[in-house]
């Protein structure tokens, strides 16, 4: 298996590749990131910030989405933020050049050290959730004698109409402070002396496939910002978070010049700087898992393709029910099309890429691989069954280069320690 990052190139790299697949089928898969397709939308996000008119905009991309040092370098060098929310995100970005005045800190669970990290870097933004949370930046900032910029994370209660696991703007989610509070929270804490700026950050969901749930976060954004603003209250930047989601099989999709239309149709008037956190539609199309079918098995109502991947290596189908497109690296046999279900060697029954699919033929050793796997796939993989992380390549044009190495069992395994007392248990 493999993860094939294919930044900015082809969205999937085309077959001729294989020729030059410079890795030979192996035993563990592999992700492939290719260089096009992310710089392009970039590109396309740029124009559509045309839209803005006066209004300054910045694209902080959600390092969740996919941390890679390689793809977070490009994105820099293309004139990318970045929002992170743990230290180790936050370490990511500032080696990869991404400059602290372009980094959003969000997260319902910043620990001390990682705010007060990010509190001496004087990075962008602190995007807090918490009336305990805005004290201790608080406390942390009169420490350091510095001040800080600050987002107060709103709950619009809007269902973002995705899946129920990555809903994060109702009232029964765990994130962000509802619009009441948030009010108490401006008026109290505005002015405080180490306050360098408080700003306003929002984030219904991911994977959002219509515009509707947008408009109506947006709507009670404008709402609360004019009424800060007749009461002398300034919000400087408006962090209107990510979300919108991409086609992995026949999904609609949000235009990014019909987003940022609406975007500015109501924020026109609010004269803010505008913070943008798309993660997965940056990077999500560009990456494909390549992957070995190790057997072919059939019983009473299926035929399985047993692949080498499993659900350690791409969690999202176990834990969203959703399907990646799944192409073979083969050319047509006699036979045409078979339905397989695809599943991976882990010892759990939700370890089922795909029922029922129909795929060109297929045999032991043949390659397949996944599509659109660039957000999410390496960056939630695991090791569970003791299994490997795979590794991940990147490709652009004529150029390849490995960005994570595949991890080395027996390294692992040396990570653990057995305690002297376990030793001296008698038998």
């Amino acid at each position: 298996m493999i993860l094939l990052l294919c930044l900015p190139l082809v969205v999937v790299p085309n077959l001729k590749y294989q020729k030059s697949f410079i890795f030979n089928p192996r035993d563990f898969a592999y992700f492939i990131v290719s260089l096009t397709s992310g710089s392009l939308f970039f590109k396309e996000v740029a124009n559509s910030l045309k839209h803005f008119g006066n209004s300054n905009a910045i694209i902080c991309y959600a390092v969740k989405a996919n941390p890679n040092i390689a793809i977070l370098k490009i994105l820099s060098k293309l004139g990318c933020g970045a929002e992170v929310v743990s230290i180790g995100e936050l370490l990511r970005t500032l080696k990869a050049g991404i400059p602290n005045n372009k980094i959003v800190f969000s997260g319902v669970g910043k620990t001390y050290e990682e705010l007060e990290y990010a509190i001496k870097k004087n990075i962008l933004q602190i995007n807090f959730e918490s009336f305990e949370e805005l004290e201790l930046i608080l406390k942390i900032s009169k420490k350091l004698k510095k001040k800080v910029n600050l987002g107060l994370r709103i709950n619009p209660n809007v269902n973002a109409k995705t899946h129920s696991k990555i809903t994060t703007g109702t009232k029964n989610d765990k994130f962000g402070l509802d619009i009441k509070t948030a009010e108490k929270i401006y008026k109290n804490y505005n002015n405080n002396p180490s306050v360098k700026t408080m700003g306003l950050s929002m984030h219904i969901g991911s994977q959002i496939t219509n515009i509707t749930p947008f408009v109506k976060a947006f709507s009670k954004i404008k709402k609360l910002i004019k009424k800060m603003k007749k009461n002398k209250i300034i919000i400087n930047n408006l962090d209107l978070g990510g979300g919108i989601g991409i086609r992995y099989n026949k999904e609609r999709t949000i235009s990014i010049a019909s987003y940022a239309k609406k975007v500015l149709s109501i924020s026109k008037q609010l004269k803010c700087n505008i913070i943008l956190e798309p993660g997965r539609i940056l990077v999500a199309e560009s990456g494909i898992l390549v992957s070995k079918i190790l057997y072919i098995k059939k019983n009473t109502k299926n035929n399985f393709a047993i692949i080498d991947a499993g659900m350690n290596d791409l969690m999202r189908p176990a834990l969203y029910n959703s399907e990646h497109s799944i192409e073979t690296i083969i050319q047509k046999r006699k036979g045409s099309k078979k339905n397989y279900t695809v599943v991976g060697p882990i010892c759990e029954t939700t370890d089922t890429f795909i029922k029922k699919h129909s795929i060109n033929k297929l045999k032991m050793n043949d390659l397949i691989f996944f599509k659109n796997v660039g957000a999410y796939g390496a960056s939630m993989s695991s090791t569970y069954n003791s299994r490997p992380i795979i590794p991940e390549i990147m490709v652009y044009k004529k150029h390849f280069g490995i960005v994570r190495n595949k991890e080395n069992v027996i390294k692992q395994i040396a990570k653990e320690k057995i305690p002297n007392w376990i030793l001296k248990i008698k038998n």
